[in-house]
């Protein structure tokens, strides 16, 4: 299962001028954008002591994805990639100066923090669609694969160390300061990204059809395939059950733990260290066969991890079972995403990731609304532990399709009939 695996794929991604580019503005980016997760999830907790405003904002955030993602793949598919890529990142750079600016002057509410929550949960689609399609244009096709894998190590180390950071800025500096961070890395990585032309664009004749007979392609293409559907579903299980846990750790930190805001800072940490461990070691795996066996095997330790965090109230045995969740949800998600780029047709790419983001930033709100909603009547603990139950069981379902999965999206790629749901 495990490859052995070597650096000389990734020094050859790494070649490409406009990838070089990219990464150099990304870790910051990264770093400030996690530690201003941080820095809401906290904000919300003081201002409401809930952990049902904890899956509302996160709801805020991550839900508009389920309804806005196939609109913004269908989108990304006819627009110019790159300069839908800068428009998103702008947004998200003048949301994080309001948020600073709210916050510094001490007029923010929970519903104002709804709002911004809200505003960004709508940009981020868009982003996320643009950048499904943006990112191919910076490499080769035989490159792609190792591309994506050093995309989530930087971003796993942003999610490693932005909450630390923000955990030792919150108490002597203030919340404010980890936004306006996050500021001021977004105009530096959108005044980088105006140099960046992605030379590596997939030249297809596109003709639109309307937008929703578009989306409906799309759907109906990801449907029909035998080893996209099936991956999708299982990230639908996984992200409901397993992705929300960030969400709750404010109210493990202060309620469980007794940790505070420095607590938070190494849970959410823990789970960017595994994170940062499991994109460094796929990294080095490269896109080699087997990929679909590890995800699957990944979503059985990952529910294993969840649950044995649910039922611990000893800090450090949580943060360590934590870093093991981190590390099985970077694998997971990472490796079904470079599975799916690599066997989508490129003229439906656009909408199939778009599938992808719907899923992977949608469904967790459904299950942080869930989840939040029932720790408020059966606790914290026992709720994650339930969490992490189901996740043994999606690993028992995707276990027995394992074989055909495999065999539909290991398989050399090729262009597949586009047709209508």
């Amino acid at each position: 299962m495990i490859g052995s695996g070597n650096w000389g794929h990734v020094a050859a991604a790494l070649r490409h001028r406009d990838h070089r580019l990219f990464n150099y503005t990304l870790l910051p980016a990264l770093l400030s954008l996690w530690a201003q997760r941080t820095g809401i999830g906290w904000l919300a907790w003081e201002l409401t002591h809930s952990p049902s405003w904890l899956g509302i904002i996160a709801a805020a955030d991550l839900l508009p994805s389920v309804f806005l993602s196939p609109l913004s793949g269908v989108i990304a598919d006819r627009v110019n990639a790159v300069r839908m890529m800068r428009l998103t990142q702008a947004i998200i750079m003048v949301h994080a100066a309001v948020l600073w600016a709210m916050t510094a002057a001490g007029i923010i509410e929970i519903w104002g923090l709804f709002v911004l929550a809200l505003i960004t949960g709508i940009n981020q689609p868009f982003s996320t669609s643009a950048r499904m399609v943006y990112y191919p244009t910076l490499v080769p096709r035989e490159d792609l694969g190792t591309a994506i894998t050093i995309n989530s190590t930087v971003f796993n180390l942003g999610r490693a160390a932005g909450p630390a950071l923000a955990g030792v800025l919150i108490g002597p500096f203030g919340v404010a300061t980890v936004f306006f961070l996050n500021f001021a890395a977004f105009l530096a990585h959108l005044l980088n990204l105006l140099r960046i032309h992605g030379v590596h664009a997939e030249d297809i004749a596109r003709k639109p059809k309307g937008m929703f007979r578009e989306a409906r392609e799309g759907l109906g293409y990801a449907a029909r395939h035998a080893g996209i559907g099936p991956m999708l579903l299982l990230l639908v299980l996984t992200s409901v059950a397993g992705r929300p846990v960030p969400e709750m750790l404010p109210g493990f930190a202060d309620d469980v733990f007794g940790r505070g805001p420095e607590g938070l800072g190494w849970l959410l940490s823990a789970v960017g260290v595994g994170g940062l461990a499991g994109a460094i070691w796929l990294t080095r795996r490269g896109a080699a066969g087997g990929l679909t066996v590890v995800v699957v095997f990944m979503t059985m330790v990952m529910g294993v991890a969840t649950a044995i965090f649910g039922l611990t109230d000893w800090f450090w045995l949580g943060v360590a079972f934590l870093a093991v969740v981190g590390f099985t949800q970077t694998v997971t998600g990472t490796g079904i995403q470079a599975l799916l780029q690599i066997a989508v047709a490129p003229e439906v790419r656009g909408r199939v990731m778009s599938l992808y983001t719907a899923v992977w930033r949608g469904t967790p709100a459904f299950g942080a609304i869930l989840i939040g909603w029932i720790a408020d009547h059966a606790g914290l603990p026992w709720t994650v532990t339930g969490a992490g139950l189901i996740l043994v069981l999606s690993w028992m379902w995707a276990r027995s399709l394992q074989g055909g999965i495999a065999a539909a999206l290991e398989a050399r790629p090729e262009s597949r009939e586009i047709r209508g749901a």
